[in-house]
């Protein structure tokens, strides 16, 4: 697996101080004098100490493609390779597009390493904002979805095919 690895500066000692100046008025709407203590909601100095805080000093990101997997430990059936099953896509008046789903964990996953846009939030099956409707084919969940879907909708961000499989994206 490739890790992009981006170093941070940071400086140390940082001290912030911010002054803010404060006005009242007194406001009553029976004409007494208020017969409570001054409030505020922002101090008159705010003063923040950096000195023991950890700091992130690098970034890691990830390059692997999941259509592209690295070979790993698994378990091998006699030399036997993932199946692969075609999955075809319609995006509304545009001609379809078949891309093929092997490795990738999920079939959201599979579609982004194959360029094609699919919106999403979570990647977990809890918002639905992946929604995407099947034609024709069979899925498998990985992990059982929260978000509320039709028996023609299925979720990407959290299923595999089971069979090549006609999603309509839109």
């Amino acid at each position: 697996m490739e890790v992009i690895i981006f170093l941070i500066a940071s400086t140390s000692n940082m001290q912030k101080t911010t002054e803010h100046p404060i006005t009242t008025k007194e406001f009553s709407l029976d004409g007494l004098a208020p017969k409570h203590e001054e409030f505020s909601l922002e101090a008159d100095t705010v003063e923040a100490q950096f000195d023991n805080e950890p700091v992130q000093d690098s970034l890691l990101l990830n390059t692997e493609d999941p259509e592209q997997p690295e070979s790993s430990a698994q378990f091998d059936l006699a030399g036997m390779d993932k199946p692969v099953h075609m999955v075809s896509i319609h995006n509304g008046a545009e001609q379809s597009q078949v891309v093929p789903f092997q490795n990738a964990q999920t079939l959201l996953e599979s579609l982004e390493a194959q360029d094609i846009p699919v919106h999403y939030q979570c990647r977990e099956g809890y918002c639905g904002s992946c929604r995407t409707q099947l034609l024709e084919g069979e899925v498998h969940y990985t992990e059982e979805p929260m978000a509320w879907i039709n028996d023609d909708e299925i979720l990407p961000c959290c299923c595999i095919p089971k069979t090549a499989i006609r999603i309509k994206l839109t």
